[in-house]
């Protein structure tokens, strides 16, 4: 994990909520054993915090947490067999002629989930850069970030970034949908009305659904 020189020193103590998730802790060396690698992909976030962010304290250490738990879980067969089974509407698909990313079909015409799983893979170092920003005051949104397909940036709004509600494992959910979004793949919401996809039909809500289902699996399991 990279920092610019304008992140603010955190402290480097555990958020206790995410010593709560971890009550049933593994030893590492244990656990990773239990874990089917696929294909090692490692993923590292360079942190650009906007001046009039403020970070929950030990946000450091709950970064590096998500890194490493985002990074074993694209890495896993679990990862691969998941989205492997899925395929996902066309509508979803960027129509760009950018080649970051290949166009991948199954036989149905649909994307394909084992195309979407080859072009998340495809490096195995990634580096993104991470910026977060403070979201306007007085407004109210749903949307956590967004980020552009073959662009190596993830802008997020800070108002979620808060301690509670295992904010490593948000961060994982939220990292693996944005990074889909860097890989080529969006949702199309200025389609015609034939073409709209029904809500979870795009890749990015497929990772970042598969991502959330292999982290409850692996807690229940004492993997993570």
């Amino acid at each position: 994990m990279k920092f610019s020189k304008y992140l603010k020193p955190t402290s480097a103590c555990i958020l206790g909520v995410f010593g709560l998730f971890t009550l049933s802790f593994v030893p590492k060396e244990k656990a990773d054993d239990k874990i089917k690698i696929a294909k090692e992909v490692k993923m590292t976030f360079k942190v650009n915090v906007a001046d009039n962010v403020e970070l929950p304290e030990g946000f450091a250490d709950t970064l590096k947490k998500a890194e490493a738990i985002l990074s074993k879980i694209l890495s896993s067969e679990d990862f691969k067999e998941a989205l492997s089974k899925r395929s996902f509407a066309d509508s979803a698909f960027s129509k760009t002629k950018k080649s970051c990313f290949e166009r991948i079909y199954d036989d149905n015409g649909r994307v394909s989930g084992l195309g979407v799983y080859e072009n998340i893979t495809r490096n195995p170092k990634v580096e993104i850069e991470w910026v977060i920003k403070k979201y306007k005051d007085g407004e109210k949104t749903s949307v956590m970030g967004f980020s552009t397909f073959c662009v190596n940036k993830i802008t997020s709004h800070d108002y979620w970034i808060k301690n509670g509600q295992y904010l490593s494992l948000r961060f994982v959910r939220h990292l693996a949908h944005e990074y889909t979004h860097v890989c080529g793949y969006k949702h199309d919401k200025l389609l015609p009305k034939e073409h709209k996809f029904k809500k979870g039909d795009d890749p990015a809500m497929g990772v970042g659904g598969i991502v959330g289902d292999i982290m409850l699996d692996w807690t229940k399991k004492g993997l993570i």
